[in-house]
């Protein structure tokens, strides 16, 4: 979006300025509309004055690229007040849930994964799996929900197990009416339809099933184990038998899950993400009794220029606004800070009535588990993106993103290429062209230049000027293709010659950076001070390589110029001698300082040696003289 046209979507209708002067200052949900009516984005503020009136920012524009595309569209807004911000915290993630506005992140992909769900609310609760967990919650409002589930045949897999542990029901209604069906024959339900079984010891074994799923597996299985020493004490061998039967079987899903913390208090939920320009594959550990018991990968599109902070943002606040009490981990470990961190540990301590922590680890076992969950997160993305981009892996692809978000770029630097000078002291002047092709150099592209407008002095300016001119001059006149990303060897002095050799050949609408060595520092056009990318960034490697190709190659055909030069004998320079009469006259004086010191005659009676072509060996060995051998006349 141009500057006049960003400034005439920011001018404000009479009905908007009216509803902006009529905003509180108090928390609460703001709802954008478009022309029609519909809801287009939802959104929450401790203050809803503040909020509101900065998305009528220029500023806010320019450093979220999303308004410029969804604020024209905005036509009015309404609010609803709340008393604190974590019920707007709240309310929002259920509107959003709820309407699905077009610019908001949902908590959703093209999969409506399976959930499991204990039927709360009825006489002897089921154990179902279910497809729409909130429509599900509001038409069961006393139902325990569980999930959701990636990966389905596990999750199958561990309900069969379950079920065979605990007969619970199966059908919703009785198949007969006066005596069980087969599920009771075979074990896996105990009748409550016909009676033959206690409520009491029913709604005891439903709330183990409960215990289980929330990742409580060891307390479960400790409370059977009691239940079996106290039927042995008793001398009820018999369903001492069953219990230690069903407790084996437990075992054998609990022991497939990998022990991280030999504390059994140790509960976390770690979150990390991994994203490419249209799409963020966020990945969620939980970690119960010091054992990894459940890991998922949610894929969300990226739509309409939504950052990728915001949709990470997004999903961890809807996701722990709507968890249930029991799913609540005692903490929880995010690889980005996110701003409603202390609204939302407030809101899941009061629901789970215990503490409950949010936190980005930097180091130690915290961040080791960070980086396995964000390694999952990036194994997710490369599976996916193997059919879209079959010659980009998701590293690359990822790597690239990060790049051009650092470095604030208009695209995604799939090609960049990158000019080093090289000299010394102004001799032997040349520089060097690298391509990087999604990451990967790219050597059937490079390009050496012998830099033609500096001689005998280093100009690193004028150097760069002429060669970035040379080469996008011809690009543009030949219409090929230009480059996503120029990078300059060099700091503000080099940036600034190549973007004025750029102005000049028209290409303005590139992006360039400058890279200077001593710090790693990044200059950008039409900025003094550089930025620091971080130390351990995939961006600031790449940079790195790419500028390294570069001065490898720039200093490789620099020394081979000077080593030629300093290898290269006097005889190159005589006119009219090639290799025979080089090896005659070397014959007839033994060196070339005898060549240089003898007289025209002498040079004339070298055998072999024409008297013009002597003549032309002692003019170019002694200019000073003339073409008969006597001192040259002014």
């Amino acid at each position: 979006m141009s500057k006049r046209e960003m400034t005439k979507s920011l001018t404000l209708t009479e009905h908007l300025a009216h509803l902006l002067g009529a905003l509180p200052d108090a928390p609460g949900v703001y709802i954008f509309r478009d022309a029609i009516g519909d809801r287009i984005y939802i959104g929450k503020a401790l203050s809803l004055r503040n909020r509101v009136r900065s998305y009528w920012n220029e500023t806010s524009w320019r450093e979220r690229p999303k308004l410029a595309v969804m604020m024209p569209k905005v036509y009015s807004f309404e609010t609803i007040v709340t008393n604190s911000e974590k019920e707007a915290l709240l309310l929002e993630a259920t509107l959003v849930r709820q309407h699905m506005p077009r610019y908001n992140v949902h908590l959703k992909d093209d999969k409506r994964y399976p959930w499991l769900a204990i039927t709360y609310g009825e006489p002897f609760p089921r154990l179902i799996m279910i497809r729409d967990p909130a429509k599900y919650r509001k038409e069961n409002p006393k139902a325990k929900v569980f999930g959701p589930y990636v990966q389905t045949g596990l999750m199958w897999e561990t309900v069969g197990i379950l079920r065979k542990v605990f007969p619970l029901r199966r059908r919703a209604k009785p198949l007969f009416k006066d005596r069980p069906c087969l599920n009771y024959h075979i074990g896996l339900c105990l009748a409550p339809c016909q009676k033959l079984v206690e409520e009491d010891f029913y709604n005891h074994m439903v709330r183990q099933v409960e215990q289980f799923l929330s990742g409580h597996q060891k307390e479960a299985v400790q409370a059977m184990q009691k239940e079996m020493e106290k039927a042995s004490d008793a001398m009820r061998f018999e369903d001492a038998a069953k219990i230690r039967d069903r407790i084996n079987a437990l075992q054998i899903v609990v022991e497939r899950q990998r022990v991280l913390f030999q504390d059994p208090t140790v509960s976390y939920d770690i979150v990390s993400e991994a994203h490419t320009e249209r799409q963020i594959m966020i990945c969620m550990m939980r970690i119960r009794e010091g054992k990894l018991i459940d890991s998922e990968v949610f894929d969300l599109p990226l739509h309409d220029r939504t950052t990728f902070d915001e949709a990470f943002r997004s999903f961890v606040e809807q996701y722990y606004a709507e968890c249930e009490d029991i799913s609540i981990p005692r903490e929880l470990l995010l690889q980005h800070e996110i701003e409603a961190a202390a609204v939302l540990a407030e809101l899941l301590s009061q629901r789970a009535h215990r503490q409950i922590k949010i936190g980005v680890p930097r180091r130690g076992d915290k961040a080791h588990l960070l980086e396995m969950t964000q390694k999952n997160a990036s194994q997710a993305m490369e599976k996916n993106l193997r059919s879209a981009e079959p010659n980009l892996t998701a590293k690359e692809l990822e790597t690239l993103t990060k790049l051009k978000e650092e470095l604030h770029l208009s695209k995604l630097p799939r090609r960049i290429e990158c000019f080093d000078i090289s000299n010394i002291q102004g001799t032997d002047n040349v520089a060097s062209m690298v391509v990087f092709e999604d990451g990967q150099s790219k050597k059937s592209d490079y390009r050496l230049f012998k830099i033609r407008s500096v001689e005998g002095e280093a100009n690193d300016f004028a150097s760069m000027k002429e060669v970035v001119t040379r080469r996008y001059g011809r690009l543009v006149k030949e219409e090929r293709p230009l480059p996503d990303l120029i990078i300059i060897d060099g700091g503000k002095g080099q940036l600034s010659a190549a973007q004025e050799a750029a102005a000049e050949v028209g290409i303005l609408h590139v992006d360039m950076v400058g890279l200077a060595k001593r710090q790693e520092e990044v200059y950008f056009p039409g900025t003094s001070d550089p930025a620091l990318l971080p130390r351990r960034s995939d961006a600031l490697y790449l940079l790195q390589r790419v500028r390294d190709e570069a001065h490898r190659f720039a200093v490789t055909y620099h020394r081979k110029l000077r080593a030629k030069r300093s290898l290269k004998s006097g005889f190159d320079d005589l006119p009219n001698v090639g290799a025979a009469r080089r090896k005659k006259l070397l014959d007839h004086f033994g060196s070339f300082d005898d060549v240089r010191q003898a007289s025209l005659a002498d040079l004339q009676a070298v055998p072999g040696i024409p008297k013009n072509v002597a003549l032309a060996i002692h003019s170019s060995l002694h200019p000073e003289q003339g073409g008969n051998g006597e001192p040259a006349t002014i």
